[in-house]
């Protein structure tokens, strides 16, 4: 099977390398980024503001709505293919309340764009199966589910956290059913080189910032490939097990023959 995987948009419509694929794999944050509303909820957390807050409604409305045009435009380029699509939500797709308690993201924005075009599927803790070829996906997730580093930790309720990511990984685990699925993920899997802190001016440099859920399930399923992205500048390819693991990067596409995965 040839796949045509799209790594991490942010707005961006990938170029469609010709058409000799059978689907197309969209590791998410398929809307545009924003700076401003980036910078904002970095500076809301701890404090007394929330981020649409510190910008203001009318402002903050209208970056959440110029992201999703741009995601919108990404996924009607992907759905031209005619091909079956497969898609997981990033980090910056606006699924519901995830950074604060904002009713106008109350609804799930991401969910709302995928509807709208017939050849597109929100994988997101689910499984399909297109030509004999199982299909698993994992969503938003921009770490290690638990804190792996004791000043990313915070404030944060570990126990709630441990919990949380036990729940997800046994969720993801169940769906598998067959050998040789392909696991679509937004991240990639924790401690590999494809999710290592490579800027050495970072105070951060060296640390890995992959999924816990997404290493235990390439590690305990029988995979043949995860596609990934999200930590854009390990771009690549490593293996764990059987299973080859592809980091797609930002802004990009390539096809991907299964068969050859091997050699």
């Amino acid at each position: 099977m040839k796949l045509l995987l799209v790594g991490d948009c942010h707005g961006k419509v990938p170029d469609i390398p010709g058409s000799e694929f059978d689907a197309v794999l969209a590791v998410g944050d398929v809307c545009g980024g924003d700076d401003e509303a980036r910078s904002a909820m970095l500076e809301s957390i701890g404090a007394d503001e929330e981020w649409h807050e510190m910008l203001g409604e009318d402002r903050s409305r209208e970056i959440v709505r110029e992201s999703l045009r741009s995601g919108r435009e990404v996924l009607q380029r992907l759905d031209s293919t005619g091909k079956p699509v497969l898609v997981v939500p990033g980090n910056c797709n606006w699924t519901g309340r995830i950074y604060d308690s904002w009713s106008f993201l109350d609804s799930n924005r991401f969910q709302e764009l995928v509807d709208d075009f017939g050849n597109v599927t929100n994988l997101n803790r689910s499984r399909t199966e297109i030509d004999g070829t199982e299909f698993v996906g994992y969503g938003p997730c921009s770490g290690p589910e638990i804190p792996q580093y004791s000043d990313d930790a915070g404030g944060e309720d570990l126990e709630q956290s441990r919990s949380d990511y036990r729940k997800a990984r046994d969720q993801v685990l169940d769906l598998f059913s067959s050998e040789d699925a392909v696991f679509l993920s937004h991240n990639v899997p924790f401690d590999t080189e494809l999710d290592r802190i490579r800027n050495e001016e970072s105070p951060k440099h060296g640390r890995h910032y992959g999924s816990l859920v997404v290493r235990d399930v390439v590690q305990q399923r029988s995979l043949n490939l995860n596609v990934a992205g999200h930590m854009h500048e390990g771009e690549g390819r490593t293996r764990i097990g059987d299973a080859a693991c592809i980091n797609t990067g930002i802004h990009t596409s390539q096809v991907v023959d299964t068969s050859s995965l091997n050699d």
